[in-house]
């Protein structure tokens, strides 16, 4: 995509053309002034000032400056937008033209060097293809939103620039950066997408499943929620591993995917729903995963069932008569949200429950993933670890154990320091 960008226009009479000095004038006083407050560097500020006629366009959505006022003030019409002009292509870089997981289509030169990554899977996944170095910044709550253990696989994550959380974006910050792409989570704000756009700047929306883009983001409506994640899964992979020149990792990343899973396959077999364990997946602010989210295809393929899926569409509030109705089997707390499994145990109302009745209040390990939306390691891990849970004698815990470690110090690249 551009980093330069020219226009033609008709010939001007002098008026005209002092006119238009005297805006261009006002607009590089303008440009100074936000860049001054922002920091900026100099070699930034002679990019941006150089593509001032492209960018002013923009500006006005950046809510930093209306070009159209200072061009009122000359005496002028404001400006037009201009198209950027296409980059020239890189000897050692091809063109890659394809369409993301919400139909956008986007084309990028590769493998990419300088990426933003504001969708929290995709950290993750990236550090698993060994590309850590290609991430310059990354979204903001990317510890709450992972865990602590991305610190210990992506060394240096902390120091950073944070120029946006999953849905909301600093523009200008991000444009500073000069990325190469920026990775957007399904729920980033598409004004904010189109402005960085409108920049010359790839994005690529990753949401870890197929069926493209879904009226809410976060409650997806699916004809096969299994196909759409699993497909959904392998394409973020891969085309994570094509942006950075690491397909091969990416390949034998999902290869290890599919074996585990087949591995569960073969243990667990086909199991009628009556005889399922029921299994119920507690969340922040009375919240569950319900029917079509990834945690709901994880449990079936381990040989249980989420309770909430029949009631609960997306990820949703749920009332504690509900939960008393569905009396769960056992309980899943992700270990992120280990104050939701301290405030279960000692809940008086949960002590009428099964699961806690019967001390099956489970904390998942970080490294499982019982998510609304599936990371590599909750199919390569995750599935298998439920397994175990749910049918010890099928799925062994040295099983387990042997394909985490493999899994990290073949993919992160360290020692497996998790615990079952």
């Amino acid at each position: 995509m551009s980093d330069t960008h020219t226009h033609t226009t008709a010939p001007h009479t002098d008026d005209a053309t002092n006119a238009q000095a005297d805006t261009s004038s006002n607009t590089e006083r303008a440009y100074e002034a936000l860049f001054s407050r922002n920091n900026v560097s100099a070699a930034t500020r002679s990019h941006a000032l150089t593509r001032r006629n492209f960018l002013g366009a923009t500006l006005a959505g950046l809510s930093v400056v209306s070009l159209g006022a200072l061009a009122g003030c000359a005496g002028n019409k404001p400006a037009p937008s201009k198209e950027p002009e296409k980059k020239a292509a890189d000897p050692k870089k091809t063109t890659w033209e394809f369409t993301d997981q919400i139909d956008q289509k986007v084309s990028v030169q590769i493998p990419v060097e300088r990426m933003v990554v504001l969708q929290h899977h995709s950290i993750d996944i990236l550090a698993q293809l060994g590309a850590q170095k290609k991430v310059i910044a990354v979204e903001k709550n990317w510890e709450k939103d992972l865990g602590g253990y991305i610190k210990d696989v992506f060394p240096g994550i902390a120091s950073l620039p944070n120029p946006g959380s999953l849905s909301d974006w600093n523009v200008e910050t991000i444009a500073s950066l000069k990325p190469d792409v920026v990775i957007a989570a399904s729920q980033a704000n598409p004004k904010a997408m189109k402005q960085i756009r409108d920049l010359g700047i790839p994005v690529c929306v990753v949401s870890l499943r197929a069926e493209g883009k879904q009226q809410e983001a976060q409650n997806p409506r699916l004809s096969n929620a299994d196909a759409a994640y699993t497909n959904g899964c392998k394409w973020a992979v891969e085309t994570l591993g094509k942006l950075t020149g690491t397909s091969d990792k990416a390949n034998l990343l999902w290869k290890f995917c599919k074996e585990s899973r087949d591995q569960v396959e073969r243990a667990i077999g086909s199991i009628d729903d009556a005889k399922r364990t029921k299994v119920f997946v507690a969340c922040p602010d009375n919240k569950t995963y319900g029917n079509d989210k990834y945690v709901g295809c994880q449990l079936l393929r381990a040989g249980a069932i989420n309770v909430a899926a029949k009631d609960i569409q997306g990820y949703k509030p749920y009332t504690f008569e509900m939960l008393a109705k569905w009396d769960p089997d056992m309980i899943i707390v992700q270990d992120r949200y280990k104050s939701v499994y301290d405030a279960i145990l000692v809940s008086k109302p949960h002590q009428q429950l099964k699961a806690v009745k019967n001390k099956k209040v489970v904390l998942a390990p970080y490294w499982t993933k019982p998510w609304g939306n599936p990371d590599a390691d909750s199919i390569a891990l995750g599935e298998l670890w439920l397994a175990h849970i749910f049918y010890p004698e099928k799925i062994s815990k040295d099983l387990v154990l042997e394909r985490a470690k493999a899994f990290y110090k073949t993919f992160y690249g360290t020692d497996f320091k998790g615990t079952m």
